[in-house]
């Protein structure tokens, strides 16, 4: 029995049709993963099933009943990326660590009320808001033990790691009286063994009346009970049907791939909605002219092109012009110590999450940064960039410096390259990536200040490095997930850093933008002019070039050297 359909449907996103003419049935007992490349549309597809695309020819058809009082696309749910850059609005960086000692923060308890989850008016009389309630109290009570929050409901939700951050936004979700569950790249940021619990959790959701909608660009993580695949390249549907018989198709697997192993593979595209788009601080003519102009002329060149000029363009150059603006400095001198950190504990409250960690990184030394989800790496990184207030309770040196000892957070900063999903979440919508590059300069999130022409001519030359001059203008947030990645490393590179930390850097993207992003990294370290900090749950992302490891423990705060 069919759940949804689309016929003859196209949508439209600026002043262009995406999926034109797509023709595909979701029936009630399959389940779906919609699997593309960075930038090939497969969010869209999913924005535009949950009618957050106008629909502009054919027919999208619900044929699930909602409940009372309820729409169908209220009966959709979503979770994704975006989802957590909306629960940082109007907060700084600085907010997760802040919100700790502060009092009032919101709690996840409250995250997961019933008033802020169903957005109930206090001041409405309903008649059937006391069975309302007790539906939700049966949905709330059955996500909190499926995904383990019991735990930290009373930790503040600023707080949270990124695998905490992730179970609560599905917990949230499954509060609501859902149909159709959309996840977007959801085992983003989590370790293997949450990885797996995840898998467990949707085969158990999947045994339920709940649709699942997964989106992803690694088939690999695609948990067993998705019966079909959707494969969504250039925003059009190019293969669909049982999962087995999708992936026996020639191509398929060299399409998702998108040339790995190569020096580089892009798939540009447009992400965001026309609605979204309407949030941004232009005018529409500037919007759509941009989207008319980018979406056509991505469409037109096509990903093997881009990636023989990406590959012949390396060539041309050699290795020694890989790294523009850091390869006239000269290797750092092994024995200068970049960090030290002596005996360094961090606690809050009863909860306490480094004990005694000594550390020390010299000039040259890369390290890989690595342990489960909550065991405290981003806390640790927190700690010598100066963003969390317990830097100046505990022995933290940087660059010669003890933190706490009268120099500005900024002197230091000036010598850190940094990336991560913090750092992502927390950019406006309408910031251009030349501008998102530029204000690596000053260390802020957005563009405050001027550059010189000098600084401006060094932004763009990192975006042309990684192939994104062509982007310089364009809001970062309409990229796709791989491109604002490498504007974000773009960012860190573009002052000479001495000390580069990368958190999660690669979360989100897909093989090809994964294999080039690692290559550039290891390209950088190679020369012996900048230190890297490199955090992942995923081996495999590690550069070459990093040798040394810091392994922090689940329990106690402990860390390990090898």
């Amino acid at each position: 029995m069919a759940f949804i359909s689309l016929s003859n449907a196209s949508f439209r996103l600026g002043d262009n049709l995406v999926f034109e003419n797509a023709s595909i049935t979701f029936n009630g007992d399959q389940q779906w993963a919609v699997v593309g490349r960075n930038g090939s549309g497969k969010s869209l597809f999913g924005d535009a099933l949950r009618g957050k695309l106008p629909l502009v020819q054919g027919e999208l058809r619900y044929h699930f009943n909602p409940p009372p009082s309820l729409s169908h696309e209220e009966c959709i749910g979503h979770v994704s990326f975006e989802d957590r850059k909306a629960n940082v609005h109007d907060t700084v960086v600085q907010s997760r660590w802040n919100s700790l000692e502060e009092e009032g923060a919101l709690t996840i308890r409250e995250f997961l009320s019933y008033e802020r989850v169903m957005d109930i008016n206090p001041f409405e009389v309903s008649a059937n808001r006391e069975q309302a309630k007790l539906a939700f109290d049966r949905r709330f009570r059955r996500a909190i033990s499926l995904l383990k929050i019991e735990p930290f409901r009373d930790r503040v939700l600023l707080s949270l790691s990124n695998g905490e951050t992730q179970r609560v936004q599905l917990a949230r979700a499954l509060c609501l009286p859902l149909r159709l569950l959309i996840l977007d790249e959801p085992f983003n940021g989590l370790d293997a063994d949450t990885r797996e619990y995840f898998r467990i959790v949707l085969d158990d959701l999947m045994c339920t009346r709940l649709r699942v909608l997964l989106i992803t660009a690694r088939i690999e993580e695609i948990p067993a009970r998705i019966s079909h695949l959707l494969i969504v390249d250039n925003c059009q549907i190019v293969a669909a049907g049982p999962r087995d018989d999708v992936l026996l198709r020639a191509g398929v697997r060299r399409l998702l791939s998108g040339g790995r192993g190569k020096r580089h593979a892009r798939t540009p595209m447009f992400r965001k909605t026309k609605k979204q788009l309407k949030q941004l601080n232009l005018s529409d003519d500037r919007t759509h002219t941009s989207l008319k102009q980018g979406i056509n002329e991505r469409l037109k060149r096509g990903t093997n092109e881009r990636l023989k000029r990406g590959t012949n363009e390396r060539l041309k150059r050699g290795t020694n012009e890989r790294v523009p603006g850091l390869i006239k400095a000269s290797p750092q001198s092994r024995d200068e110590e970049l960090v030290r950190l002596r005996n360094v504990t961090v606690r809050y409250g009863n909860a306490t999450i480094l004990n005694g960690i000594n550390w020390t990184i010299q000039a040259g030394e890369s390290w890989a940064l690595l342990g489960p989800n909550g065991s405290g790496k981003t806390t640790l990184l927190s700690l010598i960039l100066g963003d969390n207030p317990q830097t100046y309770m505990n022995d933290v040196v940087v660059f010669g410096k003890r933190r706490g000892s009268g120099e500005s957070i900024w002197e230091i900063k000036k010598f850190i390259g940094w990336v991560s999903p913090e750092l992502h979440v927390h950019f406006d919508d309408s910031t251009t990536c030349l501008e998102v590059v530029e204000s690596g300069f000053h260390d802020s999130i957005g563009l405050f200040k001027p550059v010189t022409a000098r600084q401006r001519a060094a932004a763009r030359r990192w975006l042309k490095e990684f192939q994104l001059l062509e982007y310089a203008n364009e809001p970062l947030f309409v990229l796709s997930a791989g491109l604002q990645r490498m504007v974000l490393l773009a960012r860190a590179l573009v002052k000479n850093p001495r000390l580069l930390i990368l958190d999660e850097p690669c979360q989100g993207l897909d093989d090809a933008h994964r294999d080039f992003f690692v290559r550039e990294v290891d390209d950088l370290l190679h020369t012996g002019s900048v230190t890297a900090i490199y955090v992942t749950h995923r081996p495999e992302e590690i550069p070459r070039s990093i040798k040394r490891v810091l392994r922090l423990t689940s329990r106690g705060g402990k860390a390990v050297i090898q």
